[in-house]
């Protein structure tokens, strides 16, 4: 038996403000190497700072995905990448294979590959000279990850013996027999 989870959208509204409260959480969380290392948590905001701000957010989004599609593809999947609105509402950016089933472990890697991931090495690069302008895309992506959190949430609750199949905008659950 397969059942599919997709978020509706009370459940994308709900994401956009955990999204927003972990983001806002997270700057401190980010800030704290740059400023223990510096002695200074300063930086002069200009239009060349802002530009590199937007860019960083959006390069680790794209980040973000090519890092499900590796660790889909060390699993035998084969990725595909695009976007799409959850719930009809929230654009997302996506890495899915539709058609490939992960055991639980291999689906928990994928899911919270990108923010383990992008979370610790940018940690370690916030301590840099430059590393303040890093601050809020880390915590920007960290707040991101809302959906990839709510798909770990449901899969641990699916009996053990089941088979994940990610899809765009959500997760197919292959139910053991009997289950």
């Amino acid at each position: 038996m397969t059942v599919d989870w997709r978020p509706d959208a009370a459940e994308a509204r709900a994401w956009t403000i955990a999204g927003l409260v972990i983001t806002v959480l997270a700057l401190p969380l980010f800030a704290l190497p740059s400023v223990l290392t510096r002695h200074s948590g300063s930086i002069t905001i200009n239009l060349a700072v802002i530009a590199a701000v937007v860019a960083l957010t959006f390069t680790l989004a794209l980040v973000h995905e090519a890092v499900h599609g590796v660790v889909m593809l060390a699993f035998g999947a084969r990725p595909s990448f695009g976007m799409v609105l959850v719930a009809g509402s929230m654009p997302a950016l996506y890495a899915t294979s539709p058609g490939h089933r992960f055991t639980r472990a291999q689906y928990l890697a994928v899911a919270a590959g990108p923010a383990l991931l992008i979370s610790s090495l940018g940690l370690w690069a916030t301590s840099a000279a430059w590393g303040l302008v890093l601050v809020f895309p880390l915590a920007a992506h960290l707040g991101g990850c809302v959906g990839d959190a709510a798909a770990i949430r449901n899969v641990m609750r699916q009996p053990r013996g089941t088979l994940y199949e990610d899809l765009k905008d959500g997760v197919r659950f292959h139910l053991p027999e009997g289950a």
